[in-house]
């Protein structure tokens, strides 16, 4: 059922695209239409590089915390799919690329995105940090020995709810 529903949203999208930039068309001009989708796409481009580069800086500084990057990268991804959106020809398209590149925006659906995943499956991460110099005694195996606290290390693993499969099975010998 649900590939069904993408292989009519494979269908359906591009004549939707189509059909708004053809009414937008014979509104406001073909010259118009075609300024508004190459300049959504310059100035997705630019965007996306200035704000690109912001999510790296945060994932890297959550990582020298000890903390694991989800938001940042989950920002990331949406930012990815909204540079997509404003190259590709499309108002549709052009109007959910530059919602997603508002910081804001983009932070709540990534929370709202990382929060139907979590509970769509059972989800733990693992976070590792490791320390840079070389021979520190204050570290064994990974984990501080001394007063040095390098944050919480989440160990992670996941199980999804829907896997009939993984259950132990009762075996006779």
């Amino acid at each position: 059922m649900i590939q069904l529903a993408f292989l009519l949203l494979f269908i359906a999208y591009p004549l939707i695209e189509l059909a708004v930039l053809l009414w937008v068309g014979r509104q406001i001009g073909v010259a118009a239409t075609l300024a508004i989708v190459i300049g959504s796409a310059i100035l997705g481009l630019i965007t996306v590089q200035r704000q690109g580069f912001s999510i790296v800086t945060r994932a890297q500084n959550a990582l020298a915390r000890g903390e694991a990057p989800v938001l940042p990268v989950a920002e990331g991804a949406f930012l990815f799919i909204a540079g997509i959106l404003l190259i590709l020809p499309g108002l549709i398209g052009d109007a959910v690329g530059l919602l997603l590149l508002i910081p804001p925006v983009r932070k709540a659906v990534a929370a709202w995105s990382l929060g139907r995943f979590a509970t769509a499956s059972i989800t733990r991460i693992r976070v590792f940090r490791q320390n840079a110099s070389r021979g520190d005694p204050t570290h064994r195996n990974g984990r501080p020995t001394g007063s040095e606290k390098l944050g919480p290390i989440i160990d992670g693993e996941y199980k999804r709810l829907d896997d009939s499969d993984d259950e132990p099975q009762n075996r006779s010998r």
